[in-house]
């Protein structure tokens, strides 16, 4: 099983240097063993602090950074990257110590959702989300089966990390996203349930009364949607769990999307090669626990792949800490999770207090930790890492 300290990294800054062996001894030297890089990636705005063609880039939306085999594919096909590392590439950053996980950002792609609407997500008003291709839909399943069976399929790629395995939120990664209603539970989850006729018709044959859900979630957002005023955070998480509790449809229907997001990773899990391994990110929000809201069960994604992947961002190390903790109470003891933080000023005042997190953490009983993200921080960041996992007990 692929595993140690890992640092996720994007193929364009790879490719920013020229000496790789020096590349791979330098992040060994931080205590990296693992190199996590992006396969198949959205697009996006990135700030480079140490880029060496371009200090702001942006990505190719939706692209795929490995060959692929055409004849894998159906109706739904990958889109190459126009620029792509040669392979010789991650040979020589395994030959020289480093383990080669594939980052595969999966089903947030919104080039393909706009090639293919009726295989995205739509809501109860019968809106495209075309950043959410649908996980229900079979083309998008026999996609994302036979992408991750042909990124496992290159030798010195050894783990596969799934990214956005289930449904997109509804705040989450489209361009200049807007709206003038404050955040609110209620509201934006019912607003990110699919409704498309994928998820109608399984929804439907598995006796949920999804015809009947889809009338009342519509009501209940014209009924938001008119209101005066916004309600407070704390109250929409309220009225979202009272709704959980007292519509049998709506929780039948959550139930379903995990079991869908389950069933999926575990055919994946089944389809790539014998010795390579498959890891989840299985949520974006904040916190993992809400990753339900997506379809991602954590403790059955935990028993349906080789272990999780989870990140906790944020400067509270208190609350990080107690996500963690209910995160480990929730996934089996025996299956793996590995934990992502970020090691910038974004969640970090100085490098103690990163140092801190990650020994608070270490002595929860985290093991393999992963750090985000090689080209949007400085190199002062780096040695950051360094300095955390020097004296940690060696990974699990």
């Amino acid at each position: 099983m692929t595993s140690g300290h890992g640092l996720y990294i994007y193929p364009w800054d790879i490719m920013d240097h020229d000496d790789l062996p020096g590349l791979a001894a330098g992040l060994k030297a931080l205590g990296i063993s693992r190199l996590c890089m992006a396969a198949a990636y959205h697009t996006g705005k990135f700030l480079r602090p140490h880029g060496r063609d371009a200090r702001v880039y942006f990505p190719q939306d939706g692209a795929v950074y490995l060959p692929t085999d055409p004849g894998r594919y159906g109706t739904i096909r990958p889109i190459m990257a126009q620029r792509m590392p040669p392979i010789d590439v991650l040979r020589t950053l395994h030959d020289h110590g480093l383990a080669i996980s594939a980052w595969t950002v999966l089903f947030h792609n919104t080039a393909l959702g706009t090639r293919h609407p009726q295989a995205a997500c739509h809501n109860a008003f019968g809106d495209c989300y075309p950043y959410s291709l649908c996980p229900s839909n079979a083309d998008v399943r026999a996609y994302g089966i036979a992408l991750c069976r042909d990124i496992a399929s290159h030798p010195y790629i050894g783990d596969i990390i799934l990214e956005t395995p289930g449904w997109q939120p509804f705040h989450h990664g489209f361009h200049h996203e807007m709206s003038l209603l404050s955040a609110n539970a209620w509201p934006d989850t019912l607003l990110g349930l699919c409704f498309c006729d994928a998820c109608m018709e399984g929804a439907t044959r598995a006796g949920v009364d999804a015809a009947g859900l889809r009338r009342r979630v519509r009501g209940h957002l014209s009924s938001y949607l008119a209101r005066q005023c916004d309600g407070t955070p704390a109250e929409g998480e309220d009225r979202l769990m009272h709704a959980i509790v007292q519509d049998d449809a709506l929780r039948d229907f959550l139930r379903w999307r995990c079991r869908q997001v389950t069933s999926l990773v575990r055919d994946i899990h089944e389809a790539v090669r014998a010795d390579a391994t498959v890891h989840v990110i299985p949520s974006v929000q904040a916190n993992p626990v809400r990753s339900w809201i997506e379809g991602s069960d954590l403790e059955a994604l935990s028993r349906a792949c080789d272990g999780l992947e989870v990140c906790l961002y944020g400067p509270d190390t208190q609350a990080l800490l107690a996500r963690f903790e209910d995160i480990r109470e929730i996934v089996p003891a025996d299956r793996p999770l590995r934990t992502v933080l970020r090691p910038a000023p974004c969640d970090f005042a100085d490098a103690g207090a990163f140092v801190a997190q990650v020994e608070a953490l270490s002595r929860r009983g985290a093991r393999d930790f992963a750090f985000y993200n090689f080209g949007h921080l400085r190199r002062e960041n780096l040695n950051w890492i360094y300095r955390a996992l020097d004296g940690l007990p060696a990974p699990a």
